[in-house]
């Protein structure tokens, strides 16, 4: 397995891969924060090194939105960030461990094996809600209410996906990525496809949750919007 590097700064993401590296470890490098929470989402890295001023979603965005999830992957925040606040707030939004910006990478490296080595005690969150809809992350359940709604494994991982979201909107591509993966035999027409099973059971169960269309783009979760 890899480790997740998420940076924006093209020299020092360069320089903590090539140190990683170095540790005989696997970097994947992402460089802003959208392609980080796509990539920390798949659950395929055994830690992650993130920033926390990142293009499209900051690292401590990023951090709540995948503890949200279930994602219980080791992070170690690596920032110029080096308030109180800020390290309180990291740690407090699921990261195991926070290290400031002028670093030792022989310190980095140190921290991020003993993070791998022991596991994360993160417990995370078991539930997504959004209006009435309740998703059960240990269990990959849906709920309406107290009503279960069944659901394909793949129908499960989108609706995980715009339930991570929290009514903001994904592109497609995103979507295709997410819930696909590297399986390049679909294209963006598939997510339609699937959006529209799913519009069906959510409407059959009385959810007061719907996906909207947003036109050119993609898709996201709205209240009261089953017909969108």
């Amino acid at each position: 397995m890899s480790i997740l590097v998420v940076e924006d700064d093209p020299s020092l993401g360069s320089l903590i891969c090539d140190a990683l590296r170095s540790a005989h470890q696997t970097p994947v490098l992402a460089s802003d924060g959208e392609a980080g929470l796509i990539s920390a989402g798949t659950g395929f890295h055994k830690a992650i090194i993130l920033d926390a001023m990142l293009p499209s979603y900051s690292g401590f965005e990023i951090c709540q939105r995948l503890r949200e999830g279930g994602v219980t992957t080791p992070i170690l925040f690596l920032t110029c960030r080096d308030s109180e606040a800020d390290i309180i707030r990291g740690l407090r939004l699921g990261a195991d461990d926070y290290m400031t910006k002028p670093f030792s990478t022989a310190e980095m490296i140190a921290r991020i094996e003993a993070l791998i080595r022991r596991g994360t005690g993160y417990t995370p969150q078991d539930e997504l809600v959004f209006g009435n809809l309740r998703v059960r992350t240990a269990q990959r359940q849906l709920f309406c209410d107290a009503s279960l709604i069944e659901l394909t494994m793949r129908e499960y991982t989108l609706i995980h996906a715009l339930m991570l979201a929290r009514g903001q909107a994904l592109s497609r591509d995103t979507l295709l990525d997410r819930v696909w993966g590297d399986d390049e035999s679909h294209t963006t027409n598939v997510v339609d496809v699937y959006v529209s099973y799913l519009r069906r059971k959510l409407k059959a169960a009385g959810s007061s949750v719907g996906i909207t269309t947003v036109r050119g783009f993609g898709f996201r979760l709205d209240i009261s919007a089953l017909d969108s």
